[in-house]
């Protein structure tokens, strides 16, 4: 051995058992690095792919826009593709139909197909003349077609002989519309449908090249050509997510962001600080003989720095390793809660960014955290070290006083607050788990408020009236909800502007039956009052407005054919899934029979088993026939779906990394606590105390460090919670500020479990040793 920093190889096989925990506390560090930006990677990936399949790949949508402008525009440099669009009868307003469907009309150029990868030809070719055309899976399903058939447009001119050149996906809107639509070459749509289409429903698609800033681009196009800013489209969650965006909220939201993740970076940095200073504690003897041999302060320094990198070496590549695995889970979740939006997701997904930033801060954060135990094992005495005094600290004048206090208490207690560093770092890194959950908190508000989750009521397929009326005949409802693939069928009637008096109060008012599944549902609704007697057609549900005073008891009036017929209010609801400005009566199916005579549905809404097809929700509309209205809601479903999880899988998988962080943290903190005092418990031990005592001297110091990071991180995270809050909430839905009683008692329970399983383990083991063991104890 030449130099000093041979020592460290040496030491690290000696102290192999002893450096356990501070090789644990990197890994957590760098898994917790790894796997919140990896799982961001994820995330912004299925966004990204969610955001393309729902609204294209396109930047910029320029209207009103002369064949020149729009010819000179596509030629720019930095523009990567363009397309020219145009649709009428896009409301489904106008006498466009195929086979008495309304039908809507679109005209792109073939480059559309890769700015709205939705629009994928799944059969056939793009049209090539102005009477060919492109239709959608439910035109082809419904009315048994293929390639080269031609079928008959009728529109307000006549009818048109369109040939199918081929088939796309399915649209949402169209789908749960139940309407057609067909696309025709940009050249045959204009020889057909121009006159019909507005101005503003003419526009060039544009799509930027990733190299340029486009929204500069953007104002340089408005401003060369004189176009009005606040007329062009812009894909904005797209923009956003490629961080190619000024708008403030996405701002506020990258503040965030970063805000976060300097936490999260801090909160690894005082985690490996605090158990290499443990570990540096526990081997002052060994650095004052290093002294003594002629070690200068210097050399320690970088000793203790490389041992902390030699750690580095087996703990950041296994922590990465459990990042990958998990980031894995992450993929194959979402591949199986959305085939639709992470179909092409692969499972064995690896995120290059976040094993660069993990092997990058967790490097850094290990060299920040050593940089304290490097000082202070510098300043160790060698003649304290070599006398056999391994506790460096103050020196004791006088005896802690233990006043009415057991006196294991009180020495807990002081050993907790003895060392200023050590107290400050041990309930700092306990606080800042508060304070990364109570920053974090307002995503799960930003979740619930962005998306909403799909209701228990809410239907895969709809059988409707076409007129709105009760026509639908229940059987109809009993014949779909016997077929194999149908979890459950269930009807409603409506009678609209129907009078009522409601507490002695004249009132327009919309009736609707409910059966015994969505008498179910509606007990999730109430506000005030019981279903029951609604249920057994002994009362009705109202939906409470603000001012009105609607309240369970009041009477509802009704005429009916046999006369006025009375009944109770038995509940009131705080919403319903109607939306109407009259008031909302639910009843019976017996008792909306009663009070109009009619005994049909209006509607049936159908929910299917896992597995759902296009297929099956076909066999239901053959089932119906044609004289109801059908609508197939399947696919916006997954669309929820996808991103209501998606989001929930990132957002709930960081708070519970944090929990995992919390518990291995005060565990790992107080056990190194206990190893670095070894000496003086076994001390205790030799002038009487018992194990009992021992055990609640552990347990004062543990409880004084997390009352005290419980105190600190509630009077920072707080503020912080309310920071996120209003930065992310409230701008965007005008939601107040609340105190997060739920989320503050689930990390304070976390901690406090934490604490006990923190106490158990190493009191065991120091009740396990012998006297002269512990006293001797390296």
């Amino acid at each position: 051995m030449k130099r000093y920093l041979d020592l460290v190889s040496i030491s690290a096989r000696v102290h192999r058992r002893q450096s356990r925990l501070t090789r644990l506390c990197i890994v957590l560090a760098v898994f917790l690095i790894a796997g919140i930006f990896g799982m961001a990677d994820m995330e912004i990936r299925s966004m990204t792919q969610r955001t393309v399949l729902e609204q294209g790949a396109w930047h910029a949508m320029f209207p009103g826009l002369t064949d020149r402008q729009q010819s000179l525009i596509a030629q720019r440099a930095e523009v990567e593709i363009s397309s020219r669009y145009a649709v009428t009868n896009y409301d489904l307003n106008l006498d466009y139909t195929v086979n008495d469907v309304k039908t809507g009309i679109c005209g792109f150029d073939e480059s559309m197909l890769t700015l709205f990868p939705a629009l994928e030809i799944e059969d056939g070719m793009f049209p090539q003349t102005a009477t060919e055309a492109l239709a959608t899976k439910d035109m082809k399903l419904q009315l048994g077609l293929s390639v080269g058939d031609t079928i008959t447009l009728e529109t307000p001119e006549g009818p048109l002989a369109v040939t199918l050149s081929g088939f796309t996906g399915n649209n949402p809107l169209l789908s749960q519309s139940g309407a057609y639509a067909l696309f025709f070459n940009i050249d045959g749509y204009e020889t057909y449908f121009l006159p019909d289409t507005k101005s503003e429903d003419l526009v060039l698609y544009v799509a930027f090249s990733s190299h340029c800033r486009i929204p500069d681009a953007i104002d340089n196009i408005c401003a060369v050509y004189d176009l009005d800013e606040s007329q062009v489209g812009q894909n904005k969650e797209l923009l956003t997510l490629t961080l190619q965006t000024d708008d403030s909220a996405m701002v506020r939201l990258y503040l965030i962001a970063a805000v976060l993740a300097v936490l999260v970076v801090a909160a690894g940095i005082l985690m490996i600080a605090g158990s290499l200073n443990s570990n540096v504690a526990q081997r002052t003897e060994f650095f004052g003989m290093l002294r003594c041999l002629g070690a200068t302060p210097k050399q320690v320094k970088r000793l203790v720095r490389r041992e902390a990198l030699q750690l580095c070496v087996g703990a950041i590549p296994v922590g990465l390793a459990m990042s990958v695995v998990t980031i894995w889970g992450l993929c194959a979740v979402l591949r199986w809660t959305s085939d639709f939006y992470f179909g092409d997701m692969p499972v064995f997904a690896v995120s290059w960014i976040s094993l660069v930033c993990g092997t990058v801060i967790g490097l850094a954060t290990v060299l920040l955290a050593a940089r304290a135990p490097a000082r202070r094992a510098a300043r160790v005495s060698p003649l304290t070290a070599v006398s056999g005094n391994a506790a460096p600290g103050k020196a004791c004048y006088k005896a802690v006083r233990a006043g009415r206090m057991p006196a294991e208490l009180v020495l807990g207690i002081h050993h907790a607050m003895g060392s200023r560093k050590n107290f400050l770092l041990m309930t700092g890194s306990f606080a800042f788990s508060i304070i990364l959950f109570l920053s974090f908190s307002p995503t799960l508000d930003f979740m619930q408020c962005a998306i909403k989750p799909l209701q228990p009521y809410t239907p895969d397929a709809s059988v409707l009236s076409k007129d709105n009326s009760c026509t639908v005949p229940k059987e109809l409802e009993q014949q779909i909800g016997e077929l194999p693939f149908v979890e459950r069928a269930f009807g409603r009637s409506f009678a609209y502007d129907l009078p009522v008096q409601i507490g002695g109060a004249d009132a327009d008012a919309m009736l609707v039956s409910f059966e015994d599944n969505q008498f179910g549902w509606a007990e999730e609704m109430v506000r005030e009052g019981d279903v029951q007697a609604a249920r057994d057609g002994k009362g009705v549900l109202l939906l409470y407005k603000d001012g009105s005073g609607y309240a369970p008891g009041a009477l509802v009036t009704f005429a009916t054919p046999q006369g006025e017929q009375t009944v109770p209010v038995a509940a009131t609801l705080n919403y319903t899934p109607f939306a109407t400005s009259s008031d909302t009566v639910i009843c019976s199916e017996s008792l909306f029979t009663a009070i109009t005579g009619q005994s049909g549905y209006t509607i049936i809404d159908v929910q299917l088993r896992h597995g759902k097809t296009d297929e099956q929700a076909e066999q239901i509309r053959q089932l119906a026939g044609s004289d109801y209205a059908f609508s197939n809601r399947m696919l916006s479903n997954s669309e929820v779906r996808g991103t209501y999880y998606a989001f929930a899988l990132f957002f709930y998988g960081f708070l519970a990394l944090i929990a995992l962080i919390t518990v291995f943290n005060i565990v790992n903190s107080i056990s190194m606590s206990v190893s670095a005092r070894m000496k003086q418990y076994g001390a205790m031990r030799a002038i009487g105390m018992s194990g009992r005592q021992l055990l609640r001297m552990v347990a004062a110091e543990t409880l004084t460090y997390v009352v005290c990071g419980i105190v600190v991180g509630c009077a920072v995270g707080l503020p912080l919670n309310r920071f996120a809050f209003e930065n992310m909430v409230t701008p965007n839905w005008g939601n107040a500020w609340y105190i997060p009683f739920g989320a503050l008692g689930l990390i304070l329970l976390i901690m406090l479990l934490a604490a006990l399983l923190a106490i158990w383990s190493p009191a065991k083991r120091i009740r396990a040793m012998s006297i002269v063991d512990t006293i001797s104890a390296q």
